[in-house]
């Protein structure tokens, strides 16, 4: 099912910062607008007035309202009529700029809400597309925790009172930031791009087991929160026995990966163990995954240098 947004919901939410004004009658108000992100049939949530590639949120602009007032009452008509073919469900014109009367008519007795904006053209159609972006991104909501470490997301997961809110505690005592605990909501606001941010009523709050709940804005300041960031990493807590001991990687080259909103994202198991220091552990993490995406590797450097000692052997023994 696709996100989507009834048009009243949407006047609710934006109308005072796009600066609408209706010049139709208030029509269409549980219309949807929606974002398409299928192959077959992709439109933008907003565009300019195109009848080939239609948009949910149509922008009238200043080269836009002159073309339409160029046209004779007959073409105006079987232009609209082609516009309303796609999934169109409100029309903005912006400053200055506007829809012949009769079309706006013909607008209203499709249930197509016509808009005035006190916005220029760019800056009406920028806001519009990034608002509607955000909002109409698909969303998840996954159990960990949060964090901005190293200018990462590190979203950190495991099983109930393995210790992951310890962890995140222990990092933000070392200068890291805390985005979200227990619950994280995830959006996709972009093909490659995943963002992760706390919902409203949990934000600041975290839940640590033997203190209760910790207000880490009142106890660490503002610096320690932040709002919203992309996902880079996940680290996932084991705690480590008998069984699973064999289990983890010594190298760390066999990359293992999560699926997040039709994204990829390499998953590192840290095994959780008395004496174990995991925030230093998770820091090392994140700087060794920088130096990944910079192209270094250090269990292939290593690897190439016994290679290259075998052969040094070798040719030093014949």
């Amino acid at each position: 099912m696709r996100p989507s947004l009834k048009i009243h919901e949407f006047l609710d939410q934006y109308q005072n910062k796009l600066k609408l004004e209706f010049t139709s009658g208030q029509v269409g108000l549980e219309r949807e607008i929606m974002l398409s992100r299928q192959a077959a049939d992709s439109f933008e949530a907003a565009d300019y007035f195109n009848v080939i590639r239609t948009s949910s949120v149509v922008v009238v602009g200043f080269q836009e309202s002159r073309y339409i007032g160029r046209l004779d009452p007959q073409a105006q008509t079987t232009l609209f009529k082609t516009l309303f073919r796609g999934p169109v469900c409100v029309i903005i014109c912006s400053h200055e700029n506007s829809l012949p009367a009769a079309m706006v008519a013909l607008c209203e007795a499709q249930q197509i809400a016509v808009l005035t904006s006190a916005l220029s053209d760019s800056e009406l159609l920028d806001n519009t597309r990034y608002l509607l972006t955000r909002e109409l991104a698909e969303k998840t909501a996954e159990h960990g925790v949060y964090l901005d470490v190293f200018s990462l997301g590190v979203f950190i997961t495991g099983k109930a009172a393995v210790g992951k809110s310890e962890l995140a505690l222990a990092l933000i005592s070392r200068g890291h930031r805390l985005i979200a605990d227990d619950m994280t909501s995830f959006a996709r606001s972009a093909p490659d791009l995943v963002e992760g941010s706390s919902p409203q009523v949990l934000t600041d709050f975290m839940e640590v087991r033997g203190l209760g709940v910790v207000n880490v804005r009142a106890m660490f300041g503002a610096n320690a929160l932040k709002r919203d960031m992309p996902l880079s990493l996940i680290i996932n807590m084991v705690e480590l026995d008998h069984d699973n001991r064999v289990e983890f990687d010594r190298l760390g080259n066999n990359l293992k990966t999560r699926n997040i909103l039709g994204l990829e994202f390499p998953e590192i198991t840290l095994p959780v163990a008395p004496g174990r220091n995991l925030a230093v552990l998770v820091e090392a993490a994140a700087r060794n995954h920088l130096l990944q995406a910079s192209g270094y590797n250090a269990a292939n450097d290593l690897i190439a240098r016994q290679n290259q000692a075998i052969i040094d052997d070798e040719n030093a023994s014949n």
